[in-house]
């Protein structure tokens, strides 16, 4: 089976788990209190980040992106783990970073989980296959500049993850629009 179509399958696995355990946490079958990227947290939570949600809207809006992504784009099997791999990773103080019109400066008391990490990665990634890139970013922006108004945004984990899968989309041949 071709990569892609790993890729597919593997999303498809993973927006599910994600939609499940919010479901779960939803209604009371599991509870992820300070499951995610925190200050001196547990690698566990770190590493099981990307599959907890703070709801089922938050999961949907991550899974239904994220499945677009991975759908209409060229993302490989490869591309989904890096996304994992670069959505752990982020330093603790900078995942956290949101500066928020109504909340200061970082998200106290709370910890980042999510699939946008993951998403944000992807974005980046596909930036240079997209016809107008500027415009995607101006879109990707006004998002960001959005979030910050509600000030539950992990914009610095959202920046991190983008600006390194623009990175990695730079250097993937099999991202590069066909002349």
């Amino acid at each position: 089976m071709p990569s892609r179509s790993f890729a597919k399958a593997t999303s498809l696995v993973v927006s599910l788990v994600s939609l499940l355990l919010s479901v779960a946490g939803a209604i009371g079958l599991l509870s992820f209190d300070g499951v995610g990227i925190l200050p001196g947290g547990p690698l566990w939570c770190r590493l099981v980040h990307p599959f907890v949600h703070a709801g089922v809207l938050h999961a949907l809006l991550n899974v239904y992106v994220f499945l677009q992504l991975v759908f209409f784009f060229p993302v490989r099997l490869r591309h989904l783990l890096l996304a994992y791999v670069v959505s752990c990773s982020c330093p603790e103080m900078l995942a956290l970073w949101s500066p928020s019109l109504l909340h200061g400066l970082f998200l106290h008391g709370s910890c980042v989980a999510g699939l946008s990490g993951v998403v944000f990665f992807l974005m980046g990634l596909v930036t240079v296959h997209v016809a107008r890139p500027l415009r995607f970013c101006m879109v990707l922006l006004g998002w960001q500049l959005f979030g910050m108004t509600l000030g539950t945004m992990a914009v610095g984990m959202h920046l991190y993850c983008y600006v390194i899968g623009v990175l990695a989309g730079c250097q993937d041949s099999c991202l590069r629009p066909s002349a």
